[in-house]
């Protein structure tokens, strides 16, 4: 089983941040629609989930993406 530990650091790493700050804005961290869809495949890839368009859509900070990616590695 996947540690949302590991989740956060691949995150952190990514995009090249030290901290998350769950209410900080996509937008706020320099990511376009193609750098969010570039983490949303990374992360499809490295845990072998699946997003729907519609789910990624609705992102609009860094704690949404956690909640999303850990709701589907229940």
């Amino acid at each position: 089983m996947v540690k949302y530990e590991e989740i956060e650091e691949k995150i952190k790493e990514k995009l090249n941040i030290a901290e998350i700050d769950e209410n900080a804005t996509l937008a706020s961290l320099g990511l376009d629609s193609l750098d969010v869809v570039e983490v949303i495949l990374d992360l499809e890839d490295s845990y072998g989930i699946k997003f729907e368009p519609q789910e990624t859509q609705e992102l609009k900070n860094l704690g949404d993406l956690l909640r999303l990616v850990k709701s589907k590695l229940k």
